[in-house]
């Protein structure tokens, strides 16, 4: 069922937005749900926030600043359980990722080992045109030059790090496409999750608000002056709580 939009939370915390990641499509959803499941945990979490505000400050029985903590009481009390979701999905993607990597790189690891290897490397080396080398060897799929060039450190080639990168990604592209695919959706979903991480409690100070301060002048017309946060009232009402204890 999809989450329905609430205005009140920001639209970059919606779950919608992973499904438009880079890489994501039918294939990839089941590998990244994790991270859908986290995004839907923390907009319903902040969506509750907004809801118990209004409860709170509709009740009559609470005053402005009793409403404000039993708003941040809820919101304090359930923010831990959602960003270690976060962070739980964030550690599990991590270690599929390496996984992913390391297999996509043995095989052309293994490959780079072979003889002529190391006279391809060198030609490459030598050449003040690698970058356009290497696009042929990809679109004529020549494993030999790609094995050779790919499967050792990029400064044995004269490559840059950036550019080794760039190369090997289009070639296990081309020789393990769904693997490839699997890797990038992952890769997206993780950084989407690392990104977003802290907006959540940005978003929940946001929804959990402050009491405003008004004061009447000399013509009683009514002012805000300035505004209460949860941390002040709670100060307050903890003084106060130890002068009760002190003359109990």
């Amino acid at each position: 069922m999809a989450t329905e939009i609430d205005t009140r939370v920001s639209i970059d915390l919606h779950p919608e937005t992973v499904m438009k990641l880079d890489g994501v499509d039918a294939d990839t959803a089941p590998f990244i749900a994790p991270a859908v499941e986290a995004f839907e945990g923390a907009y319903s979490y902040l969506t509750s926030i907004h809801e118990v505000r209004a409860a709170a400050f509709a009740d009559p029985t609470l005053t402005p600043e009793a409403a404000l903590l039993r708003t941040d009481d809820h919101a304090a009390g359930k923010l831990a359980a959602v960003t270690q979701r976060f962070d739980n999905t964030i550690a599990r993607f991590t270690t599929t990722i390496k996984s992913l990597e390391s297999d996509l790189s043995a095989s052309v690891k293994e490959l780079a080992g072979k003889a002529v290897s190391g006279e391809v490397r060198a030609h490459m080396k030598a050449s003040k045109d690698r970058v356009k080398l290497m696009e042929q060897a990809l679109a004529e799929k020549d494993d030999e030059v790609l094995s050779a060039v790919l499967g050792a450190p990029p400064m044995l080639s004269g490559l840059s790090k950036e550019l080794h990168a760039v190369f090997l990604r289009a070639y296990n592209e081309q020789r393990k496409p769904e693997a490839s695919k699997r890797l990038k959706a992952l890769t997206a979903a993780r950084t989407h999750l690392e990104n977003r991480g802290g907006l959540i409690l940005r978003e929940m100070e946001r929804a959990v608000g402050t009491v405003p301060i008004i004061k009447q002048d000399k013509a009683c017309v009514s002012r805000i002056v300035g505004k209460v946060t949860p941390r002040e009232v709670r100060a307050a009402r903890n003084a106060s709580a130890a002068v009760y204890k002190k003359h109990a």
